[in-house]
């Protein structure tokens, strides 16, 4: 059965007309009050974040520092080892020299050099394996005595 139609009097269209319009002019500062409450937080959670990695930055800035000027440190440390042991190298080559003036001459001496030659007998030479750390004083000492026997 269809149902009766109703019949709206003008004040009644008048009313309802102007609920809708209270609802319209509500309904703006609502949405507006929702959008920006979430987004007045979600700014302040991404000013939270933006100055924790501020901070972050300046901390790993630091730290490149730190990092860079112990690598120069090392550099400079490493530059100057290497100076010194040149220096007592070239200091033990003299002494050397100094002490075997015929065997010293005869090293250099490209005859000595031949194989054809017996002037120094075939040394059996050790070979080590490097542990990966820097040798010991005795360890170098070793292998420059190693070294010596060749010439001899």
């Amino acid at each position: 059965m269809p149902s009766p139609s109703r019949e709206f009097s003008p004040e009644d269209l008048d009313d309802l007309a102007n609920d809708l319009k209270d609802i319209q002019e509500g309904l703006a500062p609502s949405i507006h009050y929702f959008i920006s409450f979430q987004t007045g937080a979600l700014l302040d959670h991404l000013d939270e974040v933006r100055d924790a990695l501020d901070l972050q930055l300046i901390n790993f800035t630091e730290m490149l520092d730190r990092l860079k000027r112990g690598l120069d440190q090392v550099k400079a440390i490493r530059k100057a080892v290497k100076a010194e042991e040149n220096e007592t190298l070239e200091e033990e080559e003299v002494k050397e020299s100094e002490q075997h003036p015929h065997q010293h001459h005869a090293t250099k001496s490209p005859v000595a050099k031949s194989p054809k030659h017996r002037f120094s007998p075939a040394a059996k030479v050790k070979v080590q394996e490097s542990d990966g750390d820097a040798d010991s004083e005795r360890e170098i000492e070793a292998e420059k005595e190693d070294f010596e026997t060749l010439f001899q």
